[in-house]
C-alpha cells in the first residue's frame, strides 16, 4: 500500500477531520451520527471516501447556488435521505445552509473539500480518458472555422478591442529567457543555454543570431553552434500531473527555443495588459486579489457575477487567436507555437487549439480572449461596465451575465455553469469563496505527510492556513496532529520564514532547537531546518552566462522579477557558472533569527 493510503495516513487525516467538526465554529451543525458515518465509511472505502465521496457534498450545495442549478439542491448520490431531499449525513449543516446561514456553508464546505486535492495516484482508465478528452476538444475546435468566426459579430468588436490595445506594441521588441519547467526536447537548466536545435518557422521572425546571441562578437566565436543546430520540426509532449480526485492536470511541455521567445512574449503582454488604460486593473497577472475582492463584495451585493470556463485554455482555437489578434503578433505567435504534441500513450495530435497549459504565451493570450469577447458582449448590451479576468477566472456585471455566457459559447469556449454565479449570495473567483460577505474557502490537504524531502514546506503553508481560518486556539490541535510525523515539532516565529509557524516564539518550542549567539548581529539564532535548492557548478563564465545572466536580470523597475518563478528568482543571486537543480530540492538545518 502506498504512504497516501497507509493506516499512519488515514488515522491522521480522521482525526483532522473529526476535529474540524468538533470544533466550536461547526459543532453545532455537526451530530454523533455524522461522526459515526464518517468512522464507518472511512473503514469501508479508505482514501477514495475522503478525496471522491466526501466532496461530493461540497459540489452539490455549490451547484444550489450556481446557474446551472438556480437554486435547486440535488443530494449526492450514495447517501440516504429525508424525505424534503437532504442526505441524513451532515444533513443539519446542509439545511442551515441552504436557508442562508454562512457558518453552515463554511461548514459544508470545509468538511467537503479538505481533502478534495489530495494527490492521488489514477488508474489508466481515468488517466486514458482525460487523454481522449484532450483530443476530443481539440478535434471539436475545427468547426470554429475562420469564416464562421469573422461572421459574429462579437468577433469583429472583440478584435478592435484587442487591435486598439497591442497597435502601438512590437512582438519583436522583447527579452527572452529560458523557464525553469519540463521541456519537449528534456534539456535540463543548464542545457537550455547550451543546446541549441534550429526551427525555420521561429527563426523567420526571431532571427537565431540576434534573439540566441549576445552580440555580433558572441555570434562569430560561436559561429560553428548555429550552423551545426539540428533542424528540427516543433513538437510539444503532453505530461501529467496531479491536479484533483477526479484526475491530472495536462500540461504541455514545449520545445526549450520555443519557450524561450514564447517567455519573452508572456513577459511582453503581461506588462501591456497590466499597464494599459483599457486594461490595467481589469485583467490580472500577479495580483489575484482584485477578483477575489470582487466577488466578496457581489457576494453582498449581488453586483457582479463569476464565471468559470471549461478547459478553458483548450477551447482558444487557433482560428480565434488569428482573428482577433493583429497580424504582426498573430505571426509572432504562430512562429513559437508548437503545431502538434505528442501523448504520454503515443498518439500525436495535431492542435487545432492556439496553444494548451504549458505554453508560456496561453495565460496572456486567454486572459485577453476572454476580456475582449466579454468586453464585446456588454458592448452589444449599449452599456458601459467593466469585466475583469484573471486566466479562466472572469467578472462580468450580473445583470449580463447571460450575455456574456452566451457569447463565450457562440466562439467555441464552453462555460461551466455549475462552477458560475450570478444570483443569491454566493460567489468564488480565484481562489476565494465567499457567502454573503463571509470567507468560505476551505483549506485543503494537497500532499501527504511528510512524504518527500520538500513536504515540510506544504505541511507548514498547510498549518498557517490553518491558523488563517481558524485562528490559533482552534488551530493548534490540528497543527499538533501534523507535527505528529516529524521528530520536532515546527519552529514558532511571526517572521515571514519559510518552513515555520506564524506564531509567537514561545520557550516550550525554542527547547526544541540548539541556539547561539550571533556577537555581529547581536541577537540569538535557532538551527532550524529549511528546505534548499542545491546550486551547481555548469560552466566558467563565458558568452553563454553573459547572454543568461543580462535575460535573467529585472528590467527598470522591476517588471520582469515581478513574474518570475521561485527558481528563476534563485538563480539571480548565483554567480555565472551556477544553475539551480530543481530536482535536487531537499531538507537541509540552517541557523535563523526567529524574532
Amino acid at each position: 500500500m502506498d504512504y497516501i493510503g497507509s493506516r499512519k495516513s488515514l488515522d491522521t487525516y480522521r482525526e483532522i477531520w473529526i476535529n474540524l467538526a468538533n470544533n466550536q465554529r461547526y459543532s453545532r451543525y455537526i451530530d454523533e451520527r455524522d461522526i459515526k458515518t464518517f468512522h464507518r465509511r472511512l473503514e469501508n472505502e479508505g482514501i477514495h471516501f475522503l478525496t471522491s465521496v466526501l466532496p461530493l457534498f461540497g459540489k452539490a450545495l455549490d451547484s444550489s447556488f450556481s446557474v446551472g442549478f438556480n437554486g435547486k439542491y440535488e443530494a449526492p448520490a450514495g447517501f440516504s435521505c429525508s424525505a424534503d431531499g437532504i442526505p441524513h449525513f451532515l444533513g443539519m449543516a446542509t439545511r442551515w445552509a441552504l436557508d442562508g446561514d454562512s457558518i453552515a456553508v463554511d461548514c459544508v464546505r470545509q468538511l467537503s473539500y479538505i481533502f478534495y486535492k489530495l494527490e492521488v495516484d489514477f488508474d489508466q482508465n481515468v488517466v486514458k480518458d482525460f487523454l481522449d478528452n484532450f483530443e476530443k476538444v481539440d478535434q471539436d475546435l475545427s468547426a470554429f472555422t475562420e469564416e464562421r468566426l469573422l461572421a459574429n459579430p462579437l468577433v469583429i468588436a472583440a478584435k478592435d478591442y484587442i487591435r486598439r490595445i497591442l497597435c502601438n506594441f512590437d512582438p519583436l521588441d522583447i527579452r527572452p529567457r529560458h523557464g525553469s519547467g519540463a521541456t519537449a526536447c528534456r534539456t535540463t537548466n543548464y542545457e537550455k543555454w547550451e543546446k541549441l536545435r534550429y526551427y525555420p518557422k521561429l527563426d523567420s521572425v526571431y532571427s537565431y543570431s540576434d534573439y540566441f546571441f549576445y552580440s555580433v562578437t558572441h555570434l562569430v566565436d560561436e559561429y560553428d553552434k548555429l550552423v551545426e543546430a539540428k533542424e528540427s520540426v516543433p513538437m510539444a509532449r503532453v505530461c501529467l500531473v496531479p491536479k484533483d480526485s477526479r484526475g491530472p492536470r495536462i500540461i504541455s511541455c514545449e520545445p526549450a527555443e520555443l519557450m524561450y521567445i514564447q517567455q519573452g512574449l508572456m513577459l511582453k503582454l503581461y506588462e501591456i495588459l497590466e499597464n494599459h488604460n483599457m486594461t490595467k486593473g481589469c485583467i490580472n497577472f500577479a495580483d489575484q486579489g482584485v477578483n477575489r475582492e470582487l466577488a466578496h463584495s457581489s457576494s453582498i451585493t449581488g453586483e457582479m457575477a463569476t464565471l468559470d470556463l471549461t478547459d478553458a485554455s483548450d477551447r482558444v482555437s487557433l482560428n480565434l487567436v488569428r482573428v482577433l489578434f493583429p497580424e504582426n503578433w498573430v505571426e509572432a505567435l504562430e512562429s513559437c507555437r508548437s503545431e502538434s504534441t505528442k501523448l504520454p500513450d503515443g498518439r500525436i495530435v495535431k492542435l487545432n487549439k492556439f496553444a494548451p497549459m504549458g505554453s508560456a504565451c496561453c495565460f496572456p493570450v486567454e486572459a485577453m480572449v476572454f476580456w475582449a469577447i466579454a468586453c464585446a458582449c456588454i458592448q452589444s448590451a449599449r452599456l458601459k461596465h467593466s469585466c475583469y479576468v484573471y486566466g479562466d477566472d472572469i467578472i462580468v456585471p450580473a445583470g449580463l451575465a447571460d450575455i456574456v455566457m452566451e457569447g463565450l459559447e457562440s466562439v467555441g469556449l464552453k462555460v461551466n455553469v455549475n462552477k458560475s454565479f450570478k444570483e443569491g449570495n454566493f460567489r468564488e473567483s480565484c481562489g476565494g469563496d465567499y457567502h454573503n460577505g463571509y470567507d468560505v474557502t476551505p483549506v485543503r490537504i494537497r500532499k501527504s505527510f511528510h512524504s518527500s524531502s520538500t513536504s515540510l514546506a506544504a505541511d507548514t503553508d498547510l498549518a498557517n492556513n490553518f491558523i488563517a481560518k481558524f485562528g490559533k486556539e482552534l488551530a493548534l490541535p490540528i497543527i499538533k496532529l501534523i507535527e505528529d510525523h516529524y521528530a520536532i515539532p515546527f519552529p514558532r516565529t511571526l517572521l515571514d520564514l519559510p518552513c515555520s509557524i506564524r506564531l509567537e516564539p514561545c520557550a516550550s518550542n525554542d527547547v526544541f532547537y540548539r541556539r547561539r549567539w550571533n556577537s555581529h548581529l547581536q541577537r540569538f539564532e535557532h538551527r532550524i531546518q529549511r528546505v534548499f535548492a542545491r546550486a551547481l557548478a555548469r560552466r566558467d563564465p563565458d558568452w553563454v552566462e553573459l547572454l543568461r545572466k543580462e535575460l535573467t536580470r529585472g528590467t527598470e523597475g522591476g517588471v520582469t522579477d515581478k513574474y518570475a518563478n521561485s527558481i528563476t528568482l534563485q538563480e539571480l543571486a548565483l554567480e555565472p557558472g551556477y544553475y539551480v537543480d530543481p530536482h535536487a530540492t531537499t531538507t537541509t538545518w540552517g541557523w535563523s533569527w526567529l524574532g
